[in-house]
């Protein structure tokens, strides 16, 4: 039986950085979509990339769904497969910054799950 508690996908902040004038760095910050996946989805996926079974764009094919991303004139840019391909050629590092805000925002929930989780009340049973 399949519980739903939250939507299929979240939103997390994403920071693309490259080099902008005199070498100065330039930061794009915007946020992506991604797909919600199974406890044991996420550990499969995240094992045959450390093992390098996978490399970034085939985690990111099934991990990212959309992205809040907008030109250099404000410009919403629309997510596509074909979209995300040119940025990545364009822009070298791109993918890897997609693939950290997915790992960063997985690692900000458990870790203030674990927060939370340790903070709580002691059951009144372990006394």
């Amino acid at each position: 039986m399949t519980i739903v508690l939250a939507s299929a996908a979240y939103w997390a902040p994403a920071r693309y950085t490259l080099v902008g004038d005199d070498a100065k760095p330039c930061h794009v910050d915007f946020r992506v979509r991604f797909k919600r996946l199974k406890r044991s989805e996420r550990q499969a996926l995240e094992d045959q990339l450390t093992k390098k079974e996978i490399d970034d764009k085939v985690f990111l094919d099934r991990v990212l769904a959309d992205w809040e991303l907008k030109d250099v004139r404000g410009q919403a840019v629309p997510y596509t497969e074909a979209t995300r391909a040119d940025l990545v050629e364009d822009w070298d590092g791109f993918e890897v910054a997609l693939v950290q805000a997915f790992f960063d925002a997985g690692r900000k929930s458990r870790e203030a799950a674990e927060i939370e989780k340790n903070s709580a009340a002691p059951s009144a049973t372990t006394a």
